[in-house]
């Protein structure tokens, strides 16, 4: 069975479970990994925020609207900020926090925490540790002229159009749920959108459309550019900092 993709935003909040919904029904590769030179976006900073919209499909085919938020930040030396909610039913009652990571290429060191431990863990990496390839980077997908990608998905580049202000490039990939496969009685189409900005390196737009499960939507909006506010980049005065030297 074929899954949607959410690649861009795990890899863009890179907060693992900040959007659970998104996260169960995607190929996830996000992990903890060192921030490599080649990797560096340098010379375009900006912040913005980004809203997040579920609509899932239920086994009694009702449907259930869930928005969760979160923003980020990239200054000209490359360091990134992000933060997202993180959603969970427990016992009926819907639960909420807010995770946190930032990047630094400078120091080369990831540092993450959340609003309810009051610890924050610094990952300290090697001078000489490599991200290497991501595979997850939405850039191929919408500079390469192809017609399928590592998926085997079809894809079609849709242009460029205008979204919050910044030109962006749109591909659209596609597969076929054969009959049966899903126990269905009908061919299912699965349509993933994403709409990339070359200018700022980032993903302003991405949609997956599953008659399945449903829709989710994950844009960027508001953005500003210009040097973000570097207090952001570190975790609150009265967290407890965790130091961790990765070999």
């Amino acid at each position: 069975m074929k899954y949607p993709r959410f690649g861009m935003f795990v890899a863009a909040l890179a907060l693992s479970p900040s959007l659970v919904s998104l996260a169960q029904n995607g190929h996830s590769h996000a992990k903890s990994h060192a921030v490599d030179k080649d990797d560096w976006v340098l010379g375009a900073p900006y912040s913005a925020e980004r809203r997040f919209t579920s609509v899932s499909i239920g086994a009694d085919g009702k449907t259930t609207t869930t928005e969760s938020g979160g923003s980020e930040a990239r200054d000209s030396r490359g360091r990134t900020y992000s933060d997202g909610e993180r959603q969970w039913l427990y016992q009926g009652e819907m639960r909420s926090e807010m995770l946190y990571r930032i990047e630094d290429p400078v120091t080369k060191t990831e540092t993450k925490w959340d609003s309810t431990t009051k610890e924050a863990r610094v990952l300290h990496f090697p001078p000489n540790a490599a991200k290497g390839n991501n595979p997850d980077s939405p850039c191929p997908a919408a500079c390469r002229d192809f017609k399928m990608n590592d998926f085997g998905d079809e894809v079609v580049k849709l242009g460029a159009k205008v979204i919050e202000g910044v030109l962006a490039e749109g591909t659209r990939s596609s597969y076929t749920v054969a009959i049966g496969e899903d126990h269905n009685d009908r061919p299912i189409v699965v349509v993933h959108e994403t709409w990339y900005c070359p200018e700022l390196e980032i993903v302003v737009l991405e949609t997956n459309d599953d008659p399945r499960s449903g829709q989710t939507r994950n844009q960027v909006v508001n953005i500003v550019r210009g040097e973000p506010d570097v207090a952001r980049y570190l975790p609150p005065a009265d967290y407890i900092v965790h130091d961790v030297q990765v070999h």
